[in-house]
Formats: structure tokens, C-alpha cells, sequence
């Protein structure tokens, strides 16, 4: 990407800098990125959750954007390909230069963002991330505020030499922004609010890593009373860290993830919000627009299995067989690294094979006659037929 500047060879030239009003800032809000998620194992998975930080950044560049703010989980682990990582950073090179650095980056960690998978731990205290990383060599601002400090020191104004700080300032809007707090975040808030100042003039965003009761199903999250008190101090509650997207009372706004972290991901809607603050009189208005992206393809099929079989190889070639019927619409000429060729989920239902079905040996015959990218198998069978009326009514 470094060769040729992936902007300048996309849009042609530098961005030409516009002179801006100071009444008017404009920024992407997105979260939950997962760079370096390798989805399955999968290659073209691994790059699509990349391909979707591309086009944040170009939708930044599209739109003149002052900044972006990210709210956490930008990466997946601290584990990741190196080769996926410098990807990454010669993709932020790539924006600073040809925005010549007009458009700055400001997240703060998630608790993704300091997780290590394969020992199960995260490390806040040890203090590393990818995002510092990025932060120490000048790609993005990463916002943290000191919670052992005084109030007044809490939210201290982000030093570019120190690369260090809880607040920026960016014409008249303040962004405010802390790593994840944990799983309960309450008592933390309470100190944030006596810390932020709300002056006449200044528009303030807390960039926050936390969710809101009740708008995911069965997933727990923080209370919507407990977090009013805040609204006195903050304009713009901007969080991350759920996937589905959702905005509380022209106040709370949450993009959900910029790709689909998960199968249920899909079900779910997404993408980032394009905000725009303008100063009219004495009063901010608000402008919201919700942006999709151009994500990964997904298709589910259901396939019944009307009676028992008893050898995996019949299992196979069944399978095949009406999944030739359902998929004859694929275009068998697109590029896999194209979002339109899927990832399917298939569901099996029925009768339940007498034989323990071989997944790995049927995604690969699938992945090898269809055009997809991926197929998951979920299994959902009754038990073995036992009477006419069973095989009837199957």
C-alpha cells in the first residue's frame, strides 16, 4: 500500500484543504472495527474487517470530516498477523499523508482492545494494546483519562509530544474519552462528570466503552437512570462496544460494529454515524446521518433431511444436490475478495443421520462447488424416524 498511496491512487490527488467555518465541525463516529479478527480462519474474512476501517477513512475524506472518533474494540486481540498489522499502520500512514494529517483519529481502548485470547487475560495493568502502538507513532490520538487524579486533573488536555491526555479540543467541540472501565463502569462516571466542564460556547463528546441495558437481548449493561446525571456535562454520549446499533434519546448514540463480528451480527442493524454540529445563535443543532457499509454477503439456507441416513459419503452428495438449486444464482465469475461472494450458514433439520456427520470434509466439498467464501454447518435434527406417520409429516 506504501508503494502507492492508496488515497492519492483512489481520489486522484492530496485532499485540497477547505477553509471551514468555526461554527461547524463535522466527524465520523464508528466502533467495534475488530482488526486483525481472522473470522473463521478465513483469509477474505480476515481482510474484510480491514477493507471496513478503508472505508471509515474514505467516507472521512468523502464527507470533509474534522475528525473520527472510534469507541473501542478498534482491534479484536492483541493477537494479530504481523502482516496484518502493517497493513494497518501503512493504511493510517497512508490517510495522514494525503489528508496532511487535517483529519485526526481519536479513540480510546476497548476491552477487546487490551485482551489476549489465548490466555484468556486481559492486560490493562502490563498497559499494552495495538492502539498505544499506533498512538506512540503519531496515527491516531488515544484519549485516557487519569481516575486516581483530582477532578480537575481527571481529563488533562492531550500533550502531542507526551502523546498522552483525557480531553481534545477541535474548534468548539471537546471530545472526552477513558479505556474500558469494566463491567461496571457507574462509580467511574460519577468522578468523569464532576471532572468535565460544560462551558457556554463548547459542544463535549465522552467517548465511552460500555452498553445500555435493555437494547441487547440477554446481554447485561448499564442502566439508563444510573447515567443521567451525565447529560448536565455531555451533549454527545458516544459509545461502543455493542454490535447492534442504537440511538437513546437524541443523546446516546452507538454505531454497532462496522462488520460482522459474529453470525448474529448479521441480524443486527449497523455501520457508522455521520454527525455534523453547527452553532446557530446561542444554540447547537444537531444533524445525524446513519451510514451502512459495504459489508460481507451473507445467505441461509435450510435444508430438511426427510429421512434417516446412515452413510456420511449420501450425506454429502444430498447436501450438494439442493444446494445446487438454492445457489444456481451465484456469479461464479466474482472475485472472492468481492463483498458479494458470501459466507452461507446453513441449517440442517430433520431426521437426525444414524452417522456422525464429517464438517470439516463437508464445508470443504461446499466451499469447493459454490462460489462462497465460507459455510457454517448448524445442525438442528430431530431424532431418528420411527413410524410412517414421523416420515409423513417430516
Amino acid at each position: 500500500m506504501t508503494i502507492e498511496n492508496f488515497f492519492i491512487a483512489k481520489f486522484g490527488t492530496k485532499l485540497v484543504l477547505k477553509e471551514s467555518s468555526q461554527n461547524s465541525v463535522k466527524f465520523i463516529h464508528a466502533s467495534d472495527i475488530h482488526l486483525g479478527a481472522a473470522q473463521y480462519r478465513n483469509e477474505y474474512r480476515s481482510d474484510d474487517f480491514i477493507q471496513a476501517f478503508q472505508e471509515i477513512l474514505e467516507l472521512a475524506i468523502t464527507h470533509h470530516v474534522d475528525f473520527i472518533i472510534l469507541g473501542g474494540d478498534v482491534f479484536t486481540s492483541l493477537e494479530i498477523l504481523p502482516g496484518k498489522l502493517t497493513k494497518i499502520v501503512n493504511m493510517l500512514r497512508d490517510f495522514k499523508d494525503f489528508t496532511q494529517n487535517s483529519i485526526l483519529i481519536i479513540a480510546i481502548e476497548g476491552n477487546h482492545d487490551i485482551r489476549k485470547f489465548s490466555r484468556g487475560v486481559r492486560f490493562e495493568r502490563r498497559g499494552q494494546s495495538w492502539l498505544k502502538l499506533l498512538n506512540s507513532l503519531g496515527l491516531i490520538i488515544l484519549l485516557d483519562a487519569d481516575l486516581e487524579a483530582p477532578s480537575k486533573d481527571v481529563f488533562k488536555p492531550y500533550n502531542f509530544a507526551t502523546k498522552k491526555g483525557g480531553k481534545i479540543q477541535i474548534k468548539n467541540v471537546v471530545v472526552y474519552g477513558s479505556r474500558y472501565l469494566g463491567e461496571k463502569p457507574i462509580s467511574f462516571l460519577s468522578k468523569m462528570r464532576k471532572a468535565i466542564v460544560k462551558e457556554n460556547g463548547f459542544y463535549n463528546i465522552l467517548l465511552q466503552h460500555f452498553g445500555i441495558e435493555g437494547q441487547m437481548e440477554n446481554v447485561p449493561g448499564i442502566n439508563l437512570e444510573k447515567i443521567q446525571h451525565l447529560k448536565h456535562r455531555v451533549d454527545y454520549l458516544a459509545l461502543g462496544h455493542f454490535h447492534k446499533q442504537f440511538i437513546i434519546e437524541d443523546w446516546i448514540y452507538n454505531p454497532g460494529s462496522s462488520e460482522a463480528a459474529c453470525s448474529i451480527d448479521n441480524s443486527f442493524k449497523r455501520g457508522v454515524f455521520l454527525v455534523e454540529i453547527s452553532k446557530k445563535v446561542e444554540k447547537f443543532v444537531k444533524q445525524v446521518k446513519v451510514i451502512r457499509l459495504i459489508n460481507r454477503k451473507y445467505i441461509w439456507e435450510t435444508l430438511h433431511l426427510k429421512f434417516e441416513i446412515r452413510n456420511n459419503k449420501d450425506i454429502e452428495i444430498i447436501i450438494i444436490e439442493k444446494l445446487k438449486s438454492f445457489l444456481r444464482y451465484l456469479d461464479n465469475d466474482i472475485h472472492p475478495t468481492n463483498p458479494q461472494v458470501p459466507i452461507l450458514y446453513l441449517l440442517l433439520k430433520g431426521i437426525k443421520p444414524s452417522c456422525k456427520i464429517n464438517e470439516k470434509d463437508l464445508r470443504k466439498k461446499i466451499c469447493d462447488t459454490f462460489p462462497i467464501i465460507d459455510v457454517r454447518v448448524y445442525q438442528k435434527f430431530r431424532k431418528s424416524l420411527k413410524t410412517l406417520d414421523n416420515f409423513i409429516l417430516a
